[in-house]
C-alpha cells in the first residue's frame, strides 16, 4: 500500500483535530481542508504511526481551541461529494428494460412522471406503452392483454385490448394455456359471456353429500 506523505500542517491538524472528533469526523474534516480524498483507515494509521492519541476525556477542555476555529460558514466540498446536476453512474438510461419480479411483465423506463415520487422518468409496463404508442392512452375499464398469451411478447401485433371483464372470463379459462389454434375461440366465447354478464369457473367436481 502507497504511503501517504503528511506535511507538518497536516500532522499538526490531526494532533489538534483529534482532541474533540471521532476518527469519521475528523477525516472528513481532514478532506475537506487539504482538498485529500482519504478514507478513516488511511486517518487511523497516520494517528498510529506519528503516535497522536484524543488526549480526550469526553468533555471540553477549557481554554482549547476547535480544529475550525477562524473559519465560517461552508469550507467546501470534499472532493468526492456529490456535485450538482452531476448523474449517477449506476442509472439506466430511457428505454432500458427489466422483467418485474412481482409479475413478470417486461417493464421499460419512459420520460412520463412517476406519480407516487414525482421523478420525471419511470419504469412502465412495456406492453401498455407499445399499445399507447399507436393508439393513446388506455380507456377506463380496459386493459391491454397478449393475443398468445405470452406477457413478453410486446410486438404491437401481438396487444389487443378488452374489458376486465373480458379478463377475468379469460384468467378463468386459463387463457394463456389454451393451444394456439384453439385462442381465438376462447377470445370470442369469453367476449361472449362477458357482454352477456356471464361469469364461467372451470368445473371443479361436485361435492360429495
Amino acid at each position: 500500500m502507497k504511503r501517504n506523505k503528511n506535511t507538518p500542517e497536516q500532522l499538526e491538524f490531526l494532533r489538534t483535530g483529534y482532541r474533540t472528533m471521532p476518527v469519521p469526523e475528523l477525516t472528513a474534516a481532514f478532506n475537506a481542508r487539504f482538498g485529500e480524498t482519504r478514507i478513516k483507515e488511511n486517518i487511523k494509521t497516520t494517528l498510529n504511526n506519528y503516535h497522536i492519541t484524543a488526549g480526550r476525556t469526553g468533555h471540553f477542555e477549557k481554554g482549547g481551541q476547535s480544529w475550525n476555529k477562524g473559519v465560517k460558514g461552508y469550507m467546501g466540498a470534499n472532493p468526492t461529494s456529490f456535485k450538482k446536476g452531476s448523474v449517477p453512474p449506476n442509472r439506466k438510461p430511457l428505454g432500458t428494460e427489466r422483467i418485474c419480479p412481482k409479475d413478470g411483465f417486461v417493464q421499460i423506463k419512459v420520460a412520463e412522471p412517476d406519480p407516487y415520487t414525482g421523478f420525471p422518468t419511470r419504469y412502465k409496463h412495456k406492453h401498455v406503452h407499445v399499445w399507447e404508442q399507436e393508439n393513446g392512452p388506455v380507456p377506463k375499464g380496459h386493459v391491454v392483454a397478449f393475443i398468445d398469451g405470452n406477457k413478453q411478447n410486446c410486438e404491437p401485433e401481438n396487444l389487443m385490448l378488452i374489458t376486465r371483464a373480458v379478463l377475468l372470463i379469460l384468467n378463468l379459462h386459463n387463457y394463456k394455456d389454451v393451444p394456439a389454434e384453439l385462442k381465438p375461440t376462447v377470445l370470442a366465447l369469453a367476449k361472449l359471456e362477458a357482454k352477456a354478464g356471464i361469469r364461467t369457473r372451470p368445473a371443479r367436481g361436485r361435492r360429495k353429500r
